[in-house]
């Protein structure tokens, strides 16, 4: 018995072989945004006390200089923005990952790399102010700034620069260098992302 061939229907739907678009574009983007929200918060909050730290403690020094370490200097004003630069990168790059726009790949990526180093930057930057501090408390410990400081005692300085080391690789390494990772490594394709034929989830 001869089998007999048929030949291919073409007119069949395309839908049909379809899956869903993928739903992870606006989870990650919700995540980027809520994070890039934060951030700006706390950078808006840093712009306007920075300048305001050196008269918040003028009570408390008593004649003594300001230490160099609560003074605003031209570092500290451009790390404030390239960061600010960066977190309107995340949070501009996370609308448009909710929106499957394959830009906010890059976007997002640049925001990654950039930050992690960023992030290293401004730990080592605070250490540096934190010991110039403890310097100028051991030139004036009679101000009660100073007295203050050494009430803490050197364990509860180790303890704060514990902890800010801790969010430092939490929240400035391990949270870009996941973006980093998904983007680079993960979802590299368009189509990954706008949820065509050629792949999805």
């Amino acid at each position: 018995m001869t089998e007999q061939l048929t030949v291919p229907d073409e007119s069949y739907d395309d839908d049909l072989f379809e899956g869903p678009p993928p739903a992870w574009p606006k989870w990650i983007g919700g995540i980027a945004i809520a994070w890039g929200a934060l951030m700006l918060t706390c950078t808006g909050i840093g712009a306007v006390m920075l300048p305001l730290q050196a008269k918040f403690m003028e009570p408390l020094l008593e004649g003594a200089p300001m230490p160099d370490g609560m003074k605003a200097s031209g570092v500290d004003w451009v790390l404030m923005g390239i960061g600010l630069v960066l977190t309107l990168l995340l949070l501009f790059g996370g609308i448009f990952c909710v929106a499957r726009n394959p830009i906010s790949r890059i976007m997002i990526l640049i925001w990654g790399v950039v930050s992690i180093p960023l992030s290293l930057l401004s730990y080592m930057r605070q250490m540096e102010k934190q010991e110039s501090i403890r310097v100028w408390a051991e030139q004036y410990p009679d101000s009660p700034l100073a007295q203050q400081m050494n009430a803490g005692g050197q364990a509860g300085q180790q303890i704060g620069e514990i902890i800010g080391l801790v969010l430092t690789i939490l929240l400035g390494v391990l949270i870009p260098a996941f973006f980093v990772i998904w983007f680079g490594l993960i979802k590299t394709k368009p189509e990954q992302m706008t949820g065509t034929a050629e792949a999805f989830d």
